[in-house]
C-alpha cells in the first residue's frame, strides 16, 4: 500500500496532498502541481492547469521536467530513463528516478514518488513529510486558506490572465449529502472503508454537487458526482483495496470501444498481440479502465480491437502477416502463428572458396584478400568431423602474388587426402589422378 506516497487532483479542482490533506481550487492559472525543492538540482518539476469547458474544470496542460534530456515525444516511448504509454483510459508516465504518473486525459491526475524524496517536495502536493497540516497550510503560527497556500505556487507569466472563482459560503449545501454517502458506503466499497478517510471524499461530493450549477441538474450520472467517486475507487485500488464494479447505466456509466469492458481494476499493461503475456510482468496496481475480456488480447498490430490470440496477425522487417500467411528466406520458412513465427530450418550448403590463390569468400559471403606463405586453416568442424586445411605460397617475383599450392582434408575415420593441382595423395600417400571417390568423399 502506497497511499501516502500518492498526490492527486480531480474534479472541480480538488486536491490531495502527500500527507492526505484535502482541499479546493477552482482556478484555471498554472501552479507546480510538485518539484524537489530540498536539492539544487532538481530531478523532476511537474506544472498543471485547468481549463473551464462547459460549466467544468478539466485539465488543459501538464508540463512534466524530469532528470535527463527534454524530448519530443510519439506515445509508446522508452527513452533516457522516462517510459511513456497510452491506454484507451489513461496516459501513464515512469521514470526510473523514483516517479509515475497517471492522467485520464480529462480531470484526473496523480503522481507517485519514491520514499527517498520524504520532506523533500514543494508545491500543491505538500513537502511529503507525513504530517497533516503541517507547513502547507501553517505560515508563522497561522492557518492559511487553500487559495493563500496556491497563491505560493501559482507560475503564471507576467502577461498572462487566469480566473479563480470562490465558492459562496452562504449556500447550504447539507442537502446534497445523503446522496453523497449512499453512494460512497455502498457495498461496492466496502474493501475501501477501513483504507481511506471516506469523509473527506464524502465532502468533495457535496461541494461538486452543491455548485455544479443547473447544466448537469445535480444527477447522480453528471460529472458532478462521478469524478470524486471515481477518485475514491481509484485512490481505493492504490491502497490495496479491490471496489467492485460500481458503475451501473443510471450512475457514471463508462462505455468502452472494440469490444473492451469497463474494469475498476486491471493490468496497467495489458497483454497484446505483440506481447500477450505483458500482464504478467506488470509491477504496479491495478488501474481502472478499458480492458479486453477473458481469452482476449489487444490486437495492437491491425487495430482490430479484441481478438482470441489466435488470430493475432505477426510482423517481420516492418510488414504484417495475418494467422497462416508466411515469408520464405534462405534455409527456412516462417508461418504466422497466434502471433508467433513458426520457423523450419531447411539444410542449405554453404560455400567458401580460395580464388587467385589470395580472394578469400567465407561461407557467410564476407570476402577479403590474404597473402600468405604457409598452411592453414580453411574450415573445421569441432569433434574431430574433418579440417580443411591450405597451403599458400610465393608464385610470383612479389609477395602479393600467391597461389593455392595444395588442399588437405582430413576426415573422422582417418582418412586423409591431400590434394595438389592434378593429384590426390590418400593415406599411403599414392598419387591418384582426379577424380577419385572414398568412403566419404568425392
Amino acid at each position: 500500500m502506497h497511499t501516502d506516497q500518492v498526490c492527486s487532483t480531480w474534479g472541480n479542482g480538488h486536491f490531495q496532498t502527500f500527507d492526505g490533506d484535502v482541499f479546493q481550487i477552482q482556478s484555471t492559472c498554472n501552479y507546480v502541481f510538485t518539484s524537489l525543492c530540498r536539492d539544487s538540482y532538481q530531478d523532476f518539476n511537474i506544472q498543471i492547469r485547468r481549463q473551464n469547458e462547459d460549466g467544468r474544470l478539466v485539465i488543459s496542460s501538464i508540463v512534466l521536467k524530469l532528470d535527463g534530456p527534454v524530448v519530443e515525444v510519439t506515445l509508446p516511448l522508452c527513452q533516457s530513463g522516462v517510459c511513456i504509454e497510452k491506454t484507451p483510459t489513461y496516459i501513464r508516465v515512469k521514470a526510473k528516478l523514483g516517479l509515475m504518473a497517471l492522467w485520464n486525459m480529462d480531470d484526473s491526475f496523480m503522481v507517485e514518488l519514491d520514499e527517498k524524496y520524504r520532506n523533500q517536495t514543494c508545491g500543491l502536493c505538500g513537502d511529503f513529510n507525513g504530517r497533516l497540516i503541517h507547513d502547507e497550510f501553517i505560515s508563522h503560527g497561522v492557518q492559511m486558506s487553500p487559495s493563500d497556500f496556491a497563491d505560493l505556487w501559482k507560475i503564471d507569466g507576467p502577461t498572462e490572465i487566469c480566473s479563480e472563482s470562490k465558492q459562496n459560503p452562504s449556500w447550504n449545501c447539507s442537502a446534497m449529502r445523503p446522496m453523497c454517502e449512499r453512494i460512497l458506503s455502498s457495498s461496492a466499497f466496502s474493501s475501501c472503508h477501513g483504507l481511506l478517510d471516506v469523509d473527506s471524499f464524502t465532502s468533495a461530493c457535496v461541494s461538486d454537487l452543491c455548485h455544479c450549477g443547473n447544466d448537469f441538474n445535480r444527477n447522480i450520472n453528471s460529472p458532478c458526482i462521478c469524478s470524486t467517486v471515481s477518485e475514491l475507487s481509484r485512490q481505493c485500488v492504490h491502497a490495496g483495496g479491490r471496489p467492485t464494479n460500481w458503475r451501473t447505466r443510471t450512475l457514471c456509466w463508462k462505455s468502452c470501444p472494440d469490444s473492451m469492458q469497463y474494469s475498476e481494476c486491471g493490468s496497467p499493461v495489458p497483454d497484446t498481440c505483440s506481447n500477450p503475456e505483458a500482464s504478467q510482468t506488470a509491477d504496479d496496481h491495478c488501474i481502472d479502465g478499458c480492458f479486453c475480456p477473458p481469452g482476449t488480447v489487444l490486437d495492437d498490430l491491425t487495430g482490430k480491437g479484441c481478438v482470441p490470440q489466435s488470430e493475432c496477425s505477426c510482423v517481420y522487417n516492418n510488414q504484417t502477416y495475418g494467422p497462416g500467411e508466411s515469408y520464405h528466406r534462405k534455409c527456412k520458412t516462417c508461418v504466422c502463428e497466434a502471433g508467433r513465427w513458426r520457423c523450419l530450418q531447411r539444410n542449405c550448403p554453404g560455400t567458401c572458396s580460395v580464388e587467385g590463390g589470395a580472394h578469400i569468400t567465407t561461407f557467410d559471403g564476407k570476402a577479403y584478400t590474404f597473402h600468405g606463405d604457409c598452411s592453414y586453416t580453411l574450415a573445421e568442424v569441432k569433434y574431430n568431423q574433418f579440417v580443411i586445411q591450405g597451403e599458400l605460397s610465393q608464385c610470383g617475383l612479389t609477395i602479393t602474388e600467391t597461389c593455392l599450392k595444395s588442399v588437405t582434408v582430413a576426415l573422422s575415420g582417418g582418412i586423409v587426402s591431400k590434394h595438389t593441382h592434378t593429384h590426390t595423395h590418400t593415406h599411403t600417400h599414392t598419387h591418384t589422378l582426379l577424380p577419385k571417390v572414398f568412403a566419404h568423399f568425392t
